[in-house]
């Protein structure tokens, strides 16, 4: 009997950190499912991260020089960004970025063995070169001639980039020239459509979903149902404090305080969160202003959302905790079976000591009897006595 309560109790101070600890895993892992697994919050992100506004000259600063027969062309010129901006917007960008996110999550969910998305690069490819040709044609005609045949070369060789306008060479010309290196070259929108088989890894000639990421959907799918894991497991912990327990109550109270202490620190934590984001995000400073406020609507964004989670999490624990407490103080099964308890014993008791009053006066009697009938003697009638007769 020693032993099994001592394993009830090592038990109990075993599963009672486990479950707290399932507790706090079901809630971050949550809310990290909340921001990652669905396309609008990663559509808000990227939006709210300004990334659509400087992409474009990220990638001609990545590229930095578009190659052709012809020569090269400096991608990182003021007119060709320029260009590039006018044509590719932020807007173009931003809708076939959406429209790519859907389809990864189609994916990763299994309705589609790859991502369908699709953009006609080419076309796009087409209208930056004639923006392109355009801006170095307008950009020519503001040029002085070439006075010495070592600015007329470097003019030739990059004539956006040129300081004077070479002998023979006019603005339609240097247009021209411009148009034919961006669309004959190599450097910037090379592929004429980007869909999931053109974007390879590094070193690979395979598209990345069908090599690195082939088994990112299972994963997903896996990482999607942790939540509904740890739940059951932290219900299957909670059950076990109430049997491991005492009693019945002792273990259901037990479950309600820790829902409650759990509860209210989220609560708190969530309201740290907000307050600490509030005070802290507007003191982050950058260099670029525009960053700054990008970098700044990001933080908030992504704290918003898991802080909103908290919230929710933190309400459910500590409305459960509370109602498991009060199902502790009125559990009616316990008390009537105590209190019955008690009146049996009470019941034999007054049973054993009324046989016992009952009985004791007839064994008394009993025993004294024979006794008194060994011991007492009936005292013998007295003779009559003689008498003489006397005889006249």
């Amino acid at each position: 009997m020693m032993l099994m309560n001592f394993l009830r109790k090592t038990a109990l101070v075993i599963i009672t950190p486990i479950f707290t600890f399932l507790l706090f895993a079901a809630a971050f892992d949550m809310g990290i499912l909340r921001v990652v697994s669905q396309p609008n919050n990663v559509k808000q992100v990227l939006s709210d991260s300004g990334v659509y506004n400087s992409a474009v000259n990220s990638l001609l600063d990545q590229a930095k020089q578009e190659t052709s027969n012809n020569g090269s062309l400096d991608l990182t010129n003021p007119t060709i960004k320029s260009a590039a901006n006018a044509t590719i917007t932020p807007q173009y960008l931003q809708q076939n970025t959406d429209s790519a996110i859907d389809a990864v999550y189609a994916w990763l969910n299994g309705k589609t063995p790859q991502p369908q998305f699709s953009i006609d690069v080419s076309s796009l490819k087409d209208k930056f070169a004639a923006a392109a040709s355009q801006a170095a044609e307008q950009r020519a005609t503001t040029l002085p001639a070439c006075t010495d045949a070592a600015s007329a070369s470097a003019a030739v060789n990059d004539p956006v980039a040129a300081t004077c306008l070479p002998p023979g060479v006019t603005p339609a010309a240097v247009g021209s020239e411009v148009q034919g290196n961006l669309l004959g070259g190599q450097g910037f929108l090379d592929n004429a459509t980007i869909d999931a088989s053109t974007i390879k890894g590094k070193n690979s000639n395979h598209s990345i979903f069908a090599s690195q990421l082939k088994d990112a959907p299972k994963q997903y799918q896996r990482i999607k149902k942790t939540p509904i894991i740890l739940s059951l497991l932290a219900l299957l912990s909670a059950v076990a404090i109430v049997f491991l327990s005492s009693s019945r109550r002792k273990g259901l109270r037990h479950v309600g305080i820790l829902l409650v202490i759990i509860g209210i620190f989220m609560l708190v934590l969530a309201w740290g969160m907000n307050e600490a984001v509030t005070k802290e995000v507007p003191k982050i400073k950058l260099n670029n202003a525009v960053a700054q406020t990008d970098v700044r609507k990001v933080i908030v964004d992504l704290e918003q959302k898991i802080d909103q989670n908290y919230w929710i999490f933190g309400a459910v624990y500590t409305v459960l905790g509370a109602l498991a407490i009060a199902a502790a103080i009125f559990w009616p099964g316990e008390n009537k079976k105590s209190k019955q308890a008690n009146d049996d014993l009470e019941g034999e008791g007054r049973t054993a000591a009324d046989r016992i009053d009952l009985k004791a006066p007839d064994k008394a009697t009993n025993l004294s009897e024979p006794k008194a009938k060994a011991t007492a003697k009936t005292p013998a009638e007295p003779k009559p006595a003689k008498k003489n007769i006397e005889v006249k």
